[in-house]
């Protein structure tokens, strides 16, 4: 296969028509004067030729000068695709985080919010330390949550928040410096706090819920390059997260 044959078929998945690639190519053999050469050319339709012109100047793939049409670089339409790309990677992530729920009663869930910047995930994560609970509940990777929503700043001020009307469970499943900080005797006693420590494998994973409320916050850091949050209130799913944290509890003897 020939370079140009290799293009038209690369051209043709990056989403070009047959008749655009055909264009592109014979304007990368040698520009031309006027888009009636290329008619004679390509041998399509003069109809076709000029809306394949059109959507390719419009993609930044050709030029029309003063001295003709020529093609360009088809760096615009890497820069496109690798756009398309993130996009449609984005789209499929939030998919792939709302697809457990799809099965619970659409009546069982009141409010549901995805959140996708480091402000929402903030905003969402200290929201859940000002609700109306005795105990609030966590488990999961503390560790590679605690960076994403900020370090210890904003979790130190979560905790200043919550223990002003609750105390704290939590079981972590990975242990690190920001775990150890939260462990200490000292930080226990000032924040109400009840750390255990589990070998579960639940990386990149940390929800927040309570005895009470039902609001529980789903925090999904398995891509880094989209850490996002998923809010729900919901009594059945939080249910299922209190029947789950108290599974945890009695692995790790803390009832």
């Amino acid at each position: 296969m020939n370079i140009h044959s290799k293009l038209r078929d690369l051209l043709l998945d990056s989403g070009l028509s047959e008749a655009e690639a055909i264009t592109y190519i014979e304007l990368l053999k040698k520009p031309v004067e006027t888009a009636w050469d290329l008619v004679s050319r390509t041998k399509l339709t003069k109809s076709t030729v000029y809306r394949a012109i059109n959507r390719l100047e419009l993609l930044k793939l050709i030029e029309r000068t003063n001295e003709g049409i020529k093609a360009l670089s088809l760096k615009s339409l890497v820069a496109d695709l690798k756009t398309t790309e993130r996009k449609l990677r984005k789209t499929a992530y939030k998919i792939q985080q709302l697809a457990p729920f799809l099965h619970a009663p659409h009546e069982a869930i009141e409010d549901l919010q995805h959140l996708y910047t480091t402000d929402q995930m903030i905003e969402a994560y200290l929201f859940m330390s000002e609700l109306d609970y005795e105990k609030n509940l966590e488990y999961g990777d503390f560790e590679s949550f605690a960076p994403v929503i900020g370090g210890l700043s904003i979790l130190t001020k979560f905790r200043d928040n919550r223990v002003k009307h609750a105390s704290h469970k939590a079981i972590c499943t990975s242990f690190g410096p920001y775990t150890k900080y939260f462990c200490t005797k000292e930080a226990e006693k000032k924040y109400k706090n009840s750390v255990k420590l589990l070998n579960l494998d639940l990386n990149n994973k940390w929800i927040l819920f309570s005895d009470t409320n039902d609001y529980v916050l789903f925090n999904d850091l398995s891509d880094q390059e989209y850490p996002s949050s998923l809010l729900i209130k919901s009594k059945v799913i939080a249910d299922v997260q209190r029947s789950q944290f108290q599974n945890y509890s009695q692995m790790v003897g803390n009832n």
